[in-house]
């Protein structure tokens, strides 16, 4: 089987729609598919510099946006793929529609069911909550690939061993592969501030754009800092971090795999549903970045830190739930999917 998927990964818009292709295509390829990643030269920037990326990248440039989808559905007729797969809130419901095929099925990574008809052919969404999202109305006759069973994870995460409870000693800022919001500089003032004595490390993604900045702040700090700046191993970070302070979105899926109890800001709205969903299993506190400001989630997290019989409960709730290969499951759904075309390897 081909796959192509149409993703962009930058400052503006952040690594997760890229991420969670990511974890997609390494399941593809380890069940022996080829895979392609159809993208800007800004996204290829970061992506290239991953060690765990998987999949040749075909770069996008100098083609009008109106264009692109025609171009974009050539391109995969071209290649023979069997599948394409788009992830991101810019591909509207028109660039959808120019890429209904007869030669190739057509998969959305979705997350609030908003942008009107789908067109697709299978529909993903793990958020716990998605069956709610009325998928039959938008895409009546689409696969869906809905629900805890098609959380995506990379392969990290699922091969990930878990450190005793006792062993774990960090508390870990990270508001994902851009930090729109300057969270982590404006976090990171205000624990100093608190004069806190917690051993913390501080993860900037590769499209993380206040690097410098956040490097003074760290070298004149009197707080015990380690900072990872395009980590490369976020699973075994996790398992040996106590408490995270993390922006919501596809991050909280990757903390309730490696069971760290977790404050969960939320950034955007279409983090808002999976947030509180996860707030109700028990193993996270959720935020709205706008009601608290740096002072206050410093002083929350201080205090939750300070609550070890707290910690422990929260991450034995995380340890309830199962980590599911959902990648596996949506390989699964797209391989026994009936092609329009006999393209399968």
């Amino acid at each position: 089987m081909r796959v192509a998927f149409r993703v962009e990964g930058e400052p503006e818009i952040g690594l997760g729609h890229v991420m969670r292709c990511l974890a997609l295509a390494q399941r593809l390829v380890a069940s022996g598919h080829q895979v392609f990643f159809f993208m800007s030269p800004r996204s290829e920037y970061f992506c290239r510099n991953r060690a765990d990326w998987v999949g040749d990248i075909l770069c996008i440039s100098n083609i009008d946006n109106q264009l692109e989808p025609e171009w974009l559905g050539k391109q995969c007729t071209e290649l023979k793929v069997n599948w394409l797969v788009l992830d991101g809130y810019q591909f509207d419901q028109n660039y959808r529609h120019t890429l209904q095929s007869d030669t190739y099925n057509l998969a959305v990574f979705d997350d609030m069911n908003n942008s009107g008809a789908l067109y697709a052919d299978l529909v993903i969404n793990g958020a716990p909550n998605a069956a709610s999202h009325n998928y039959q109305v938008t895409a009546p006759n689409a696969l869906l690939a809905i629900g805890q069973d098609y959380q995506v994870l990379r392969q990290e995460f699922l091969q990930s061993v878990h450190n005793e409870w006792q062993e774990r000693q960090n508390l870990t800022l990270m508001f994902g592969g851009s930090d729109p919001k300057k969270l982590t500089f404006s976090v990171l003032q205000s624990l100093q501030k608190l004069s806190s004595s917690i051993p913390i490390t501080v993860i900037t993604g590769a499209a993380y754009d206040g690097l410098q900045d956040l490097v003074d702040l760290i070298k004149t700090s009197a707080l015990d800092i380690t900072h990872l700046h395009d980590c490369q191993n976020m699973a075994s970070v996790l398992v040996n971090t106590k408490l995270a302070l993390s922006a919501a979105g596809g991050s909280q899926f990757e903390l309730l795999a490696c069971a760290t109890p977790s404050m969960l800001v939320v950034v955007a709205e279409n983090q808002k549903n999976a947030s509180q969903e996860a707030a109700n299993q028990g193993w996270c506190k959720v935020f709205n970045v706008d009601d608290l400001n740096a002072d206050e989630l410093a002083m929350q997290c201080i205090s939750l830190w300070q609550q070890p019989g707290l910690l422990g409960l929260m991450h034995q709730k995380a340890l309830e739930f199962p980590v599911v290969d959902g990648a596996k499951n949506i390989v699964k759904l797209m391989s026994g999917q009936k092609l329009t075309s006999d393209h399968t390897q």
